[in-house]
């Protein structure tokens, strides 16, 4: 195995993906980290050597997801950067969080973060604004930190330290049911068109159904 080590400051974010796209070499694995040291690094798998330090943020790059045409990464300064993949030039900074981004999800057109704030925000990538904030006030949302989040074509699923999972419509942003089983604050999560598993401080692993209401 090869090693990947981060000169300055604790890792805090990943993200790995195995290209198939005509840009780059077929099959070559990539990761991308995010640090304390407020910079990110995009590695290759196969040798541990660094490709490039991306550098703009001004606080702890705490969640990053990417493709192979952009990166997006959020950080405690409160902001979300869309960088270029190829270049690792920073094309767009988002403002509008309280306080410092948890986790980021995007697709081809929108980008939705959970925050230190309570809040969800949905962006719309073409524009580079907010379209919609999902709250305590405007929609019933979380009421602790988002620790985590994650959408498919039509939904959102988010978890957060009010020991909650929310599920919402990506389209309307209208919660759908709101899932309380956990004792403490929700990690991780992952789902399914089937199934959600969640994971919290209460030490517990969950399965929900989503096939029954």
């Amino acid at each position: 195995s090869s090693g990947i080590n981060s000169e300055y400051g604790g890792l805090w974010a990943l993200s790995y993906y195995v290209f198939d796209c005509h840009l780059v070499q077929v099959g070559l694995g990539v990761v991308v980290s995010g640090s304390y040291d407020h910079t990110l690094k995009k590695w290759r798998l196969d040798t541990g050597s660094c490709l490039a330090t991306l550098r703009g943020h001004t606080a702890a790059v705490l969640s990053v997801q990417f493709d192979c045409e952009k990166i997006v990464s959020g950080s405690s300064d409160n902001t979300i950067k869309v960088w270029s993949f190829d270049t690792g030039d920073c094309l767009a900074t988002l403002s509008g969080h309280k306080n410092a981004v948890t986790c980021i999800h995007f697709d081809h057109s929108r980008i939705v973060s959970g925050s230190l704030d309570t809040q969800i925000r949905l962006w719309d990538m073409k524009t580079e604004r907010c379209i919609q904030t999902l709250d305590w006030a405007n929609a019933e949302g979380h009421t602790g930190v988002v620790r985590c989040l994650q959408a498919d074509t039509w939904r959102i699923v988010s978890a957060a330290d009010d020991k909650t999972l929310k599920v919402w419509s990506l389209e309307s942003g209208k919660r759908l049911v709101t899932l309380r089983e956990h004792t403490d604050g929700v990690t991780c999560l992952q789902f399914n068109d089937l199934k959600i598993v969640s994971g919290s401080y209460d030490k517990t692993v969950k399965l929900w159904d989503f096939t029954r209401s």
